[in-house]
């Protein structure tokens, strides 16, 4: 099996390494990255527009195209854009889709992100796997009934993300672990919006609320994946 990571910060690189080498230790998977930094930028810049949209999904068709079984956009933004691509054969999943399944199995959610362009797009995926009786095509499950939708807050983590730009990952991560330990709201699960913010874990005092980010998430449920193929 070829998997194929696309990212749209080159930092990611190395931030998912660990997580491939832990997950994806099977002899008969191909791993391989690809990194389109353009593609966040004009997305950020521009918004969702048709143009970002024909760029996002003209990458992923190119990936596609080099024989990848399936395709990871590690990017929040602009994952449902790749997802959504036409006419390929390779599957593509958004690096937050296996993170969403599991919040909304709680009530009570908040969703942090250091991009403001990053907010909205969690949002509707969180609201569309929740959707009751639909089947997650995806992920090969389906997605359990369920009686409401659940409360979803958002939050932008204040002067986080120039850290990240200057690649000060480390107060990039600092930052958004004081803004995590200063939450004064009850939410039962922290979302954790991009994949880059994952290492603010670490930093994060003991709550009563469990934080979930998607790299971890993701390369689990790739892990089950890939067995049947081994």
């Amino acid at each position: 099996m070829n998997i194929c990571f696309l990212y749209t910060l080159k930092a990611n690189e190395a931030l998912f390494k660990p997580y491939i080498d832990k997950y994806l230790k099977e002899p008969s998977v191909t791993i391989s990255h690809h990194t389109n930094e353009r593609l966040l930028q004009n997305a950020m810049e521009e918004g969702l527009t048709e143009q970002v949209t024909n760029d996002v999904q003209q990458t992923i068709t190119e990936i596609a195209e080099s024989n990848v079984d399936i395709i990871i956009c590690t990017c929040s933004t602009i994952g449902d854009l790749a997802e959504k691509t036409p006419n390929i054969s390779a599957t593509v999943i958004r690096v937050d889709r296996p993170m969403a399944e599991a919040a909304i199995q709680h009530d009570n959610i908040l969703v942090l992100a250091a991009l403001s362009s990053t907010l909205a797009p969690t949002v509707e995926l969180l609201h569309s796997v929740n959707t009751e009786g639909e089947t997650s095509k995806h992920l090969d499950q389906p997605t359990a009934q369920r009686k409401k939708q659940p409360f979803i807050q958002t939050e932008l983590v204040p002067k986080a993300w120039p850290y990240y730009f200057a690649g000060n990952t480390e107060m990039y991560a600092r930052t958004i672990a004081a803004h995590i330990n200063a939450v004064k709201t009850k939410p039962t699960i922290i979302v954790l919006a991009q994949a880059s913010m994952a290492p603010a874990t670490q930093y994060c005092n003991e709550s009563s609320f469990e934080i979930l980010t998607s790299p971890e998430l993701c390369l689990r449920y790739l892990a089950e994946a890939v067995k049947p193929h081994a």
